[in-house]
């Protein structure tokens, strides 16, 4: 298929040159005599690669860049600047924008051609990965969704049906038992939509600069409450109030309480549930420098190093100890929120041994 270029060139015979010689490469080329009408045509024709001057009238190759960078549509369109202007300030200022490559002037054919062919070529590698991990994503997306959610939700439609149709013969005993199992499928339900909404808001939030920064002001304040209160109530509601071993040094965190307690519930509750009951799980939390960390060991099934190379969305590897499967969206979402509040994520597991996950946050400011 004929790749398309958008040449944005104020000067008439540079202009005319630039679209002969690519036109020549049987290229599809356009071109626009100022910023203006260049933004314009980007937005209409959404082209593989944009050639544009810096200086030029109405709007200059920054602003129309800036603008590409926040319309949808043409926010990852290859972007090369053709300018005379060439310090490092105006390199810095360019690629800050979001620019691929710069050409200076004068330029020679054979540069012209290679920065065009090289920054086509990473396009399509880009789009061809991209493509991929979109397939891959898709496809394990649907079978454990639809696998994880049709166990509880048969359990909430059956259980409920039955309540209302034999109510009028049940014990008060059997009717509280079926509740009970209603509850049960719709708090894993609950859990599921919660970490598929997470990953998403997450997703959103790493292309959300400005209310990522906004985020990021937030505190998590004396942690060492906070985190006690959660790791108690999960070994409670998972029956290792015995096993577990918590010595954490209080402090306040630079991110929001929420995200805090989402990732260190994850991976203290993965410890509990992927090791067997009446061995140890320790939560192990201190200052170090800037950053506070956290090391949670368990004694349980543990993963092989390809594994744990291939945490991603919509995973999983095994099913815990007691046969309950997830979604396999946990860690990701841990190591996401990790990523965008400044920490650190390291998995070190032995198979059937032993397995250590060390995070960190950075303290608060």
């Amino acid at each position: 298929m004929m790749k398309r270029i958008l040449v944005i060139e104020d000067t008439t015979n540079v202009r005319d040159n630039i679209c002969e010689i690519l036109e020549a490469e049987d290229y599809e080329v356009h071109s626009a005599e100022n910023g203006k009408i260049g933004l314009e045509m980007a937005s209409s024709l959404q082209p593989d690669l944009v050639l544009c001057d810096i200086m030029m009238p109405e709007m200059d190759g920054y602003e129309v860049l800036k603008e590409m960078r926040k319309n949808v549509a043409t926010s990852t369109v290859p972007f090369i600047f053709l300018t005379a202007k060439n310090t490092r300030h105006d390199q810095r200022m360019g690629m800050e924008l979001g620019a691929d490559d710069y050409i200076p002037k004068p330029f020679t054919l054979e540069e012209l051609l290679g920065a065009v062919a090289m920054r086509l070529k990473r396009s399509a590698e880009f789009i061809e990965k991209s493509e991929k991990k979109l397939t891959e994503l898709t496809k394990n997306m649907g079978a454990p969704i639809t696998e994880v959610i049709s166990e509880p939700l048969k359990a909430v439609i059956g259980f409920s049906k039955m309540l209302m149709t034999e109510y009028a013969n049940m014990e008060k005993f059997e009717m509280a038992e079926f509740t009970q199992l209603i509850y049960k499928a719709g708090m894993k339900l609950n859990t599921i939509v919660g970490k598929s909404f997470l990953y998403y808001q997450l997703e959103a939030l790493a292309l959300d600069g400005e209310k990522l920064a906004t985020k990021q002001k937030e505190s998590s304040r004396n942690i060492k409450t906070l985190a006690e209160n959660l790791i108690a109530e999960l070994a409670n509601d998972l029956n290792r109030g015995n096993d577990i071993i918590v010595n954490l040094e209080d402090a306040n965190l630079q991110l929001p309480a929420d995200y805090f307690l989402s990732v260190l519930k994850e991976i203290t509750e993965n410890a509990m549930l992927f090791s067997p009951k009446r061995t140890s799980v320790r939560v192990i939390g201190g200052r170090d420098g800037d950053q506070y960390i956290i090391t949670v060991r368990d004694e349980g099934l543990g993963m092989t190093q390809d594994q744990v190379s291939r945490i991603g969305a919509y995973q999983k590897f095994q099913e815990d100890i007691e046969g309950k499967a997830g979604v396999g969206l946990g860690l990701i979402n841990s190591k996401k929120i990790i990523e965008l509040f400044g920490g650190t994520f390291m998995i070190k597991s032995n198979l059937g041994i032993d397995t250590t996950v060390r995070f960190s946050f950075p303290l608060e400011k």
